[in-house]
């Protein structure tokens, strides 16, 4: 047993070796250890002492991950009541290059830490070792742990913290036939629904956080997936898309023209109710708004949004006061209360002129409008409250803060566009198609060769129509081909 503690603890030699020296050291402590001791071997004691506790998982991460495995494997159900406090600690140091060699087993202790923690009722406790984990390995690159970490981040209700990930954009999906030799792949292919899942848990995370752009950008990669047919989670994705767009921009976003017929159609179909709520929305018309909060109530019950479609109810009012803007220069606390923007049906003055008067207090106090209010006298029951916009200030102001994240996200997507294509041109599949091509065209060119007559039209001599054929007549024939 001392010999076998020996060997897991000595290899690899150092976290400085070349890729070729660890993928050496790795496939031969894997063939001639790791694969031929038992579980009950790798999870017993050794002289009292655990092996989890002898191995350094950072520097011993192959072994330690399989010795996590053993003892998931011979503990039964409370296995992981046992070792999750070792799985977080693992988690936050282990080498991503040797993780490489043990794809399934990493992926089964991850997985098996999830679903305890979600079981424990206790989800907050995997949210940060699954950041770390993420950030170790490339965050860039998609895997099994972006699904995992914006799931429990939604059970743990964690918003901000699941933003540090979310907001690196992800750029590289792998493929399930891996290009690395040293990297079997199984179980941890990347299947169409988590990619969909990562992307509509993302979404509800900005949502909670209210920042309606990039929930709508994240619901947009879902809604446009590619495929013969629309999923339930493209379907879902529609719904909270209409509905988050109502919250940004005060109107149901189109759809691109690149979306799928057929989701297309299934979204026309199964989201009516929800485009005939931002059409009652985007009409500004309160009494009709109303009217079809009453019929779509059920609707977003039936399929969770009730909740969204109340901050949409919400903002009815603030939307339409801010549009006031672009119409009005000033005008009184007492005609916006008119105008009776309030469809929430709640009792009280929440139409009333107090009411309106806090309401625009705080737009502008949280910077939703450029405006004052001004009293024209100073006896409160005798004064009425005027709202003058000034929204130009406000509009430059705002023009230059997007203008500025636009040039860094251009940046920073260029960087990665040079990457990506750097990196395509090195792919043995790009090269092979390179080879292809240049084969077809010596082809063409051989063959254009051989027949140069194929090209020399006739005519009719000296660059005339012949006499007996008009124009007509030839252009005709050309035509017809």
């Amino acid at each position: 047993m001392e010999k076998l503690v020996d060997t897991l603890t000595s290899i690899p030699t150092s976290l400085n070796l070349s890729d070729v020296e660890l993928s050496k050291q790795c496939n031969i402590l894997i063939v001639n250890c790791l694969n031929k001791v038992t579980a009950n071997h790798l999870a017993s004691h050794v002289g009292g002492s655990d092996l989890l506790q002898l191995l350094n998982p950072g520097l011993n991460t192959l072994s330690y991950v399989f010795v996590l495995c053993a003892k998931l494997d011979t503990g039964g159900k409370a296995a992981m009541d046992a070792i999750w406090k070792n799985v977080v600690a693992f988690l936050e140091i282990f080498d991503y290059r040797q993780i490489r060699f043990a794809p399934k087993e990493f992926r089964r202790v991850v997985e098996g830490f999830c679903k305890y923690a979600s079981d424990a009722d206790k989800p907050i406790i995997a949210v940060i070792p699954l950041k770390k984990a993420i950030l170790r390995s490339n965050p860039e690159e998609f895997s099994f742990l972006h699904s995992l970490f914006a799931q429990m981040c939604l059970k743990a209700k964690c918003f901000r913290q699941a933003i540090t990930i979310l907001d690196i954009d992800v750029v590289d999906f792998p493929s399930s036939k891996s290009k690395d030799p040293d990297f079997t792949g199984k179980g941890t292919e990347i299947t169409y629904q988590t990619v969909l899942n990562y992307y509509l848990y993302g979404a509800i995370l900005y949502m909670g956080l209210k920042n309606w752009r990039r929930a709508l950008d994240f619901l947009s990669y879902v809604v446009v997936a590619p495929g013969n047919s629309c999923s339930t989670i493209q379907v879902e994705a529609y719904k909270k898309y209409v509905l988050a767009g109502l919250m940004l921009d005060g109107k149901s976003p189109a759809l691109p023209k690149y979306t799928p017929s057929a989701a297309m159609r299934a979204y026309n179909a199964l989201g009516k109710p929800y485009q005939a709520f931002a059409n009652a929305f985007k009409s500004s018309d309160a009494h009709q708004f109303r009217q079809e909060i009453a019929l779509t109530a059920d609707e977003f019950k039936k399929d969770g949004n009730t909740g969204l479609a109340a901050q949409c109810i919400n903002a009815f009012r603030i939307q339409k006061i801010i549009a006031l803007q672009d119409t009005y220069v000033t005008l009184s606390v007492d005609e916006i209360a008119k105008k009776n923007f309030d469809v929430t049906g709640r009792e009280g003055d929440l139409g009333g002129k107090l009411e309106t008067e806090r309401l625009i207090l705080g737009m502008i106090e949280r910077g939703e409008i450029r405006a004052t209010l001004s009293q024209s006298d100073k006896d409160p029951a005798k004064s009425q409250t005027t709202v003058h916009f000034n929204n130009d200030s406000m509009l430059e102001s705002h023009n230059s803060r997007a203008l500025e994240e636009q040039i860094m996200r251009t940046v920073k997507l260029t960087n990665q566009v040079k990457l990506m294509d750097r990196k395509l041109g090195l792919s043995k599949e790009y090269i092979q198609f390179q080879i292809k091509q240049a084969k077809f065209a010596a082809r063409d060119q051989s063959h254009s060769n051989a027949d140069p007559d194929l090209m020399d039209f006739d005519y009719g001599g000296e660059g005339q129509w012949p006499e007996d054929e008009n124009e007509e007549t030839v252009m005709h024939d050309f035509d017809e081909d």
